[in-house]
């Protein structure tokens, strides 16, 4: 809701302040930072002969101080490039200061009343938010005009849910994600959109600041903030409707688009990110996206979100390196096309210890190999630690704090170091949805490749046990060593229960990170990130893909798990292909291990999903017959065939 005219308080004679604009019309609204306290700042500008005298001046109270008339200039703006050239900002535009002392973020009440001020004057002045600017300065440390976008106003609760009392877990978990915020992300505040989504979906931490200016792509804005796993954006000042980069790109397309929104967030992530990381001291190498590079082709498409390094030459000058926040790319210098992860580099190889003190830069605190929580994020696969080991008091409580990328990890008084990820969310966080947004352009995917269905599928058929029908193809199974020859062998112990022990390290040669898009917002997706074989990763993919195009996604309540080391366990000497990382369960509660997988039009169905599941080479469980009468697995979906 915009400001009355009354609500904005004149300081001084405002009609007589200023210059003349002298017949220049008003094209722009100018916001700046103003980093002295409110008195300080009414005082200069009021003083006789100011430098700076603005038109506005908006406090963190809330209020709002004119001290030029519109029809005026202020004074301070001065020269900036604007339109490819320099241009005296003052005459043309209304300036707006905005009171934010170093190291202070915006108060609620001071974005409220900028947001309403904004209005009141687009309004009254015929302007729209693409004439909203602030002068920052550029590569070259000149100063230019860039687009501008109000910094967001907190999200609207249903009901009660913001401020409602927290258990002393889910008030752990809020002063975590603070002290996760704290060393790229700045003060966290839990009333906006982008906190509460990256919160809720489980994004990690904050990989640079939500600031201006904003990206513009293809002539029009965009909010964005990079988080460890994905970067997060809405367009314009629709705050609430918060959408993922990842979703923009095809996941059957390899390579990174040369334009497309997807392509000009995934630069501005770069950049802010970056920037980030030189916050904290200065970069080594180059610091460009790169789409034609292996590394960043890898961490795209793997999912490992923003990089928190340049890419650059180990200290002893045998590798190239680039660390990403969720995991650390690099090769040896002979051999430049490579790319090699360190989470697989088996801890023997002398890559291993090279890469992880460079790993450990980024945090600016030395590598220590044998440090407890060094240990525990290694073992939990947990990116680039952001921070080093430090202490903090918590009501009345001391803790011992890590921050790493992809979770933080705390120590209190029992002395077991635990994951911050598995503290319950406060319920504004896991009440909160984001609003529908506007659709998104991005450059014209690949068409997906032509699924085939069964001929002898035909219509799902309601009530039916016997549809779909078999495939053309059977399972893949230990007969004549198949499953070793097509995908290796593995050598294991028991663990526990069904669980095994991989002792001859399979898994890291044959073990991919995979991302599903269609999978970050269903319950137990991860956030689409899962693990599998590399034999069956692009058919997953294509898979879902098609599911998706043919609108079945609908029919997938739950994901309940990919690659586990187990057994079968109806067959306790015999590995599951879960085990070989080829299979995945997904509705899980309505078609269980020896059950009747739920019919067409029962709540929980896949079987409408099984054609397409076939036609990419998958076979599904519930045509397994455990007991004659259709007792099945009707969860299960595994790789079978290459299609």
């Amino acid at each position: 809701m915009s400001l009355m005219e009354g609500e904005i308080e004149l300081v001084g004679a405002p009609a007589k302040a200023g210059d003349l604009r002298e017949g220049q019309a008003i094209t722009l609204i100018v916001v700046m930072d103003d980093h002295r306290s409110s008195s300080e700042a009414l005082a200069s500008f009021g003083a006789e002969n100011a430098a700076v005298v603005p038109n506005y001046y908006v406090g963190q109270s809330g209020v709002v101080w004119q001290f030029v008339d519109d029809a005026r200039a202020g004074n301070g703006l001065e020269l900036a490039i604007f339109q490819a050239r320099r241009r005296n900002i003052d005459r043309i535009s209304l300036s707006v200061r905005l009171e934010r002392p170093a190291g202070e973020e915006y108060s609620n009440q001071q974005v409220a009343a900028l947001h309403g001020l904004l209005e009141l004057l687009m309004g009254r002045h015929g302007l729209s938010i693409s004439d909203l600017a602030t002068i920052l300065p550029d590569d070259a440390g000149r100063p230019r005009v860039y687009p501008y976008l109000p910094p967001p106003l907190s999200v609207e609760d249903s009901g009660d849910l913001l401020g409602a009392a927290l258990d002393p877990a889910q008030e752990l978990f809020v002063f975590l994600f603070a002290e996760t915020y704290k060393p790229r992300g700045g003060v966290l505040k839990l009333d906006q959109a982008f906190p509460r989504f990256a919160a809720k979906f489980g994004l990690g931490a904050p990989c640079g600041r939500n600031e201006p200016p904003p990206v513009t792509i293809e002539g029009r804005l965009f909010n964005f903030q990079p988080f460890a796993r994905d970067t997060i954006f809405n367009e314009g000042t629709d705050y609430g409707a918060v959408q993922t980069m990842s979703s923009l790109f095809d996941p059957d397309r390899i390579e990174i688009p040369a334009s497309g929104t997807g392509r000009g967030l995934l630069e501005a992530t770069y950049r802010a990110a970056l920037k980030a990381a030189k916050a904290r001291g200065p970069l080594k190498g180059n610091e460009n996206l790169k789409p034609e590079w292996r590394f960043h082709q890898v961490a795209r498409n793997a999912g490992y979100g923003p990089p928190l390094s340049g890419n650059y030459v180990s200290d002893d000058g045998k590798y190239a390196v680039q660390v990403f926040a969720g995991e650390t790319l690099y090769t040896p210098m002979s051999d430049q096309a490579g790319c090699t992860y360190l989470s697989a580099t088996d801890p023997a190889d002398p890559a291993y210890s090279v890469i992880w003190r460079e790993t450990y830069k980024v945090a600016g605190v030395p590598y220590n190999p044998d440090d407890e929580f060094h240990k525990r994020a290694v073992e939990l696969k947990l990116g680039a630690p952001l921070t080093g080991v430090y202490e903090v008091s918590h009501a009345g409580a001391s803790y011992r704090v890590q921050v790493w990328a992809l979770d933080t990890l705390y120590k209190g008084a029992d002395g077991q170091i635990r994951r911050m990820s598995e503290l319950p969310k406060p319920p504004e966080v896991a009440a909160w949805n984001p609003s529908k947004p506007r659709p998104v352009p991005s450059t014209p995917p690949n068409p997906l490749p032509p699924a085939v269905p069964p001929t002898s599928a035909g219509a799902p058929r309601p009530g039916d046990i016997n549809w779909p029908p078999r495939p053309d193809f059977p399972m893949l199974t230990d007969r004549n060593g198949a499953r070793e020859k097509a995908l290796g062998r593995i050598a294991w112990v028991r663990a526990r229960g069904d669980m095994v022990t991989i002792t001859n390290g399979w898994d890291r040669e044959h073990i991919v990170d995979v991302f599903i898009p269609q999978l970050a917002r269903i319950p137990g997706g991860n956030g689409g990130k899962l693990k599998f074989h590399r034999v069956a990763a692009e058919q997953l993919k294509r898979l879902w893909a098609a599911w998706e195009a043919a609108g079945l996604l609908r029919l997938v309540k739950t994901f309940d798990g990919a690659w586990v080391a187990r057994t079968i366990r109806l067959k306790p000497t015999v590995l599951s292909n879960h085990a070989y990382g080829t299979a995945f369960d997904i509705n899980a509660k309505w078609n269980g291990l020896m059950r009747v997988a739920a019919l067409v039009g029962q709540e929980g169905s896949v079987r409408e999903l099984v054609p397409l599941a076939n036609a990419h080479g998958f076979y599904w469980g519930g045509h397994w017959n455990y007991d004659g009468k259709g007792a099945s697995d009707g969860m299960h979906f595994e790789w079978a065939v290459p299609r």
